[in-house]
This record gives C-alpha cells, sequence and structure tokens, in this order.
C-alpha cells in the first residue's frame, strides 16, 4: 500500500488494468513489437517539454546485464546466535562491512504458457559469464566467486524473494548470497509508470511493483515515488525517491531508495538503472540484522538471439514450485571436516573446533537442531557397533528418555557406515525427539550428528534425516586431539537434546573507529540523483 496516489491514476483503474489496456494498443494490428517506435521518439524529439508515454516492449525477453554493487554499514547479529531462538537474553554486537560484488549475465524471461504478456515475469533463466564478490566483515576478507560448472541457474519469481537455484550443481550459502540481488533486473520496465508524464510531475510507484524491484517478500507502507526528468528523441530519464516499510522472509525491514533510470526509446526498455538504497533490517532467527547503503549501478542490453543460454528455453512446471531436489544446498562444516546437501531451511550457526550447530529455520520459527560432533578416532579397521552406541544413547539421556523407537545400520552414498537411532522423551515437560546418526570408516574417523526436535515439529523435518544420512561425506582432515580437548564439556555431551550448548567460542575484537555510521551515505544525503556513481550509459 503506497501513502499517496498520482492525479493521473483513478479509483477504479488498476496498474495492471492501465498496463494491460496500453499493451492492447501496442499490439493492434499484430505490430508489437514495432508500433510507436519512432513515433514515439519523433514526437518525443519534436519538444523536450511535451507529454510523454513510456511503453516498454512486452515481447523483449533476453537481456545481457551488468551489476556493480558497493555495500557499506554495520552487521548486527547477538554475540551468542543460540539464545536468539530462546527467551534467555543475549547481548548485541556490531560488525563494520564492506563489500564489492560485479555480476555479468545472460538472462531470458519466463512465463506459463498462454500467459497475458502483461503479467509478472514469474521465472528467469541465467548463464553467468561472471559473478564475483569481495567483502571484509570486521578484519575478516572473504572472496566469493560462482562456479564455472554450475551452468544454467534458474530464478523463480513465484513468491518473493526469489528461489534460485543451479540446473546441474547445488549451490552453497556464500554463491546464493553472491546471486541474491536488492535490485531485480527482471522487474526494472515495471517500474515505468503507465500514465502519460510531464517533466516534474510525480506519479506513486505500486507496492507490488516496488517489492519485486527490490526483491521483498512485499512491501506494506511507501510512499516511492518516481517522475520524468528529461526527454528527448533518444531517451527519457527518470528519477525515484522515497522510503518503504516491507520484509524479507518475515524479518522486517525499512528502505530509504534514491535511484534514476533511462528509458531508451530505439529499443522501449529501462537501459540503465543508479540506486542508492539505505537499509536497516532487523536481526532475524537465520539471518544477522545489518544497516547498510548500497550504491548499484547496472547496464542492461536486449539481444536479438542467445549467446550463451540453450537455443531453447528450460522447461518449467509453472503449477508446482520449484523442484525440491534442485533447493537443496550444499553445507560446508570446515572446522569438522564434513559436508553435505540439506534443505536450504538449515542454517549454520556456529562452526567452531570439533562441532558445528545448525538450525532448520523457517518463516522466523525454529523446527530443529543439528549438532555435528567430531569424535576421537578408533584404531584402523574397528567399528562401533549399533548395540554399543544404543546403550551411549540411553546412558546421555538418562531421565530424559522414553524409549527407543528405531534403530539401523546402513551404508551411506558416500560408502560411510551410519549408525542410525531415534529416541523420544521429555525434557521440562515438552515432548522431544532426538534422532543420533554415527558415521564412521574403516580408517577410524568417525562424527557424531544430533537432530533434536519437539514432537510436534518432526513432520516439519521432511526428511532431512535421511538427506543427512545419505549425502554426509568427509570434506577436509579430521579433528586432532588437541583440537577436541579445545571443547567446553557443555560442547562434547553433543547429545544433551536441550537448548544448553555453549556457542561463545572466539568474539572478533573491535575498536571504536572500526564501525561506520552509514547515515553519512544514506539516500536523503545525496543531493540529487546525479550525484550517484554513475557507469557509462
Amino acid at each position: 500500500m503506497t501513502n499517496s496516489t498520482s492525479k493521473h491514476v483513478t479509483p477504479n483503474s488498476s496498474p495492471a488494468s492501465r498496463r494491460a489496456f496500453l499493451g492492447r494498443l501496442v499490439a493492434i494490428g499484430g505490430m508489437a513489437g514495432t508500433l510507436g517506435t519512432s513515433k514515439i521518439a519523433a514526437a518525443a524529439g519534436s519538444s523536450t517539454t511535451n507529454d510523454v508515454i513510456l511503453r516498454p516492449r512486452l515481447d523483449l525477453g533476453l537481456y545481457r546485464v551488468r551489476m556493480e554493487m558497493d555495500v557499506k554499514g554495520n552487521v548486527n547479529l547477538t554475540k551468542d546466535p543460540l539464545l536468539a531462538l530462546t527467551a534467555k537474553p543475549s547481548t548485541k554486537q556490531q560488525l563494520p562491512i564492506t563489500a564489492k560484488v560485479a555480476l555479468d549475465y545472460e538472462e531470458r524471461y519466463l512465463r506459463p504458457k498462454n500467459a497475458d504478456m502483461e503479467s509478472p515475469i514469474v521465472a528467469a533463466e541465467r548463464h553467468y559469464h561472471s559473478a564475483q564478490g569481495v567483502s571484509r566483515l570486521s578484519r575478516m576478507d572473504q572472496t566469493t566467486e560462482l562456479r564455472d560448472n554450475l551452468g544454467l541457474v534458474v530464478a523463480r519469481r513465484d513468491t518473493l524473494p526469489e528461489a534460485i537455484y543451479a540446473s546441474d550443481d547445488y549451490l552453497n550459502h556464500d554463491e546464493l548470497d553472491l546471486l541474491r540481488t536488492p535490485i531485480a533486473s527482471v522487474a526494472l520496465d515495471r517500474l515505468l509508470p503507465t500514465q502519460t508524464l510531464s517533466i516534474g510531475e510525480k506519479v506513486a510507484l505500486d507496492a507490488n511493483d516496488l517489492a519485486s524491484a527490490f526483491n521483498l517478500s512485499g512491501v506494506v507502507k511507501s510512499d516511492v515515488e518516481i517522475s520524468l526528468v528529461s526527454n528527448d528523441a533518444s531517451n527519457a530519464k527518470l528519477q525515484f525517491q522515497g522510503k518503504m516499510d516491507g520484509s524479507v522472509s518475515g524479518v522486517p525491514t525499512q528502505l530509504r531508495v534514491l535511484g534514476k533510470l533511462t528509458f531508451q526509446h530505439s529499443s522501449r526498455t529501462v537501459t540503465w538503472a543508479a540506486v542508492a538504497i539505505h537499509e536497516t533490517r532487523e536481526i532475524g532467527m537465520a539471518e544477522p540484522g545489518f544497516d547498510v547503503t548500497a550504491t548499484i549501478r547496472m547496464i542492461r542490453k536486449p539481444l536479438e538471439k542467445p549467446q550463451v543460454l540453450p537455443s531453447s528455453a528450460v522447461a518449467i512446471d509453472f503449477d508446482s514450485p520449484p523442484p525440491s531436489d534442485r533447493m537443496l544446498m550444499t553445507v560446508d562444516c570446515e572446522k569438522i571436516g564434513v559436508s553435505a546437501l540439506l534443505d536450504r531451511r538449515w542454517r549454520i550457526m556456529q562452526d567452531g573446533a570439533g562441532q558445528a550447530i545448525l538450525r532448520m529455520i523457517e518463516n522466523e520459527q525454529s523446527i530443529a537442531q543439528c549438532n555435528l560432533r567430531a569424535l576421537p578416532r578408533l584404531p584402523e579397521g574397528n567399528q562401533l557397533t549399533l548395540e554399543a552406541f544404543e546403550a551411549d544413547v540411553q546412558r546421555t539421556l538418562d531421565k530424559q528418555l522414553d524409549q527407543l523407537v528405531r534403530s539401523e545400520e546402513q551404508l551411506s552414498d558416500s560408502g560411510l557406515r551410519v549408525l542410525h537411532v531415534t529416541a523420544t522423551g521429555d525434557v521440562e515437560g515438552i515432548p522431544i525427539q532426538w534422532i543420533m546418526m554415527h558415521f564412521s570408516d574403516d580408517s577410524g574417523r568417525r562424527v557424531q550428528a544430533t537432530l533434536t526436535m519437539e514432537g510436534e515439529s518432526v513432520n516439519d523435518l521432511n526428511g532431512s534425516d535421511v538427506q543427512l544420512a545419505a549425502s554426509l561425506q568427509w570434506a577436509g582432515p579430521a579433528v586432532t586431539a588437541g583440537e577436541e580437548n579445545d571443547l567446553d564439556p557443555a560442547e562434547k555431551s553433543g547429545l544433551d537434546g536441550t537448548e544448553t550448548a555453549s556457542s561463545a567460542g572466539q568474539q572478533l575484537r573491535l575498536d571504536a573507529a572500526d564501525l561506520v555510521d552509514p547515515s553519512k551515505n544514506r539516500p536523503e544525503h545525496v543531493i540529487s540523483a546525479s550525484d550517484l556513481p554513475t557507469t557509462k550509459r
């Protein structure tokens, strides 16, 4: 919902209906691709003050996009992320962050068969020529680059923010974060007003169009307005500015935006954009909060034919959600030296010496916890028996245990021997289910996984325990005995099944001078859109 409306918008005229009306005007006589281009340019060129209607070509669906982003500000997080999911208080800390991201990709828009050309784009397939991000969080530097073997990447926009997956491999969290952009190139043309524009006239932008363009789950309040700055035979230049309140996957966020667009008359599309965003997002259960300013520069070039993308578009079942097997994610626990394919709702909360703690979180609700713990090696050729593992589970759970409901031994896809025990019990009056798995090989290397959840949350796992058992594999050297001895008693227990596991670990030390004041770079402190960093148009 927006806070203001344009004087040209009548109460009974929705943005979708106006777009459809304009689309029918353009399509009359089968000239959707050619009608009006020269006439619009000629009319625009006759006087820079003439009113103009910007009609993007609806049949364009193939682009080359180059995007650069600069981010500066602070990341906000709890010192103990595990306490963020409990009623226990946890102090917060700020970490200064800077980042630079460069993306170069080819993009093809996809619609359901017989879809209205005026309807929003609900999917896109992309080939990334390059995708790289360089960031510094406090004093830690990180470089993330998309792997070359990922091939085709699909973005489903049925629900927002868009769901991204690769067709030939599995993305990890760093790659997902790299490809999730604060501006969606797919939705830029939808920011164009559908009515006649006069120089300097301000028009309120639709909340749904803003959510799509800024990759938000929704916008509940906005005063963002767009206006025509200039118009000549070649280009129309527009500027938008304002603030909006929205959410991303259940986490509230506030944005202040200032940007400018260039609409090219010859191609009838937005070919250039520069946007400054100051975003303040609250701390979520699975994600940190932040207070950052991002500057985005984008160039879009319509293509007549694919350069690298296949000649035929990828087949998508629009009546079904994204395929679950492609929405798995590679999770790497480097300090333990294991990796696995898991549901994307799983996030690493702690990756310390000898132990990692993961949480399954959906819409700000905690579903389950998984403790992965490196165990001391057994002599080569020796293996723990299923009976011994059952006894260990019973001894550790002690009075919390009600019964063992399942015990089995299996061989994983990676060749590891897996002991699988499921137990039920009670913790402070709450029904709890534990799923314990012991992974080992003939070398004596061992890792234990403990999944803990309330009884009513078991169905929400959607087979995550089976997926973990099948996909876990060694991804690095085993933990040494010295590293195992560094664990505190709460971390060594592993099978506690409660919220008491420690995650203190090593905290980053900050000087006051390291913190950034993002308010100095907020859009309202930029005098005009021309003050934004630009690239050659």
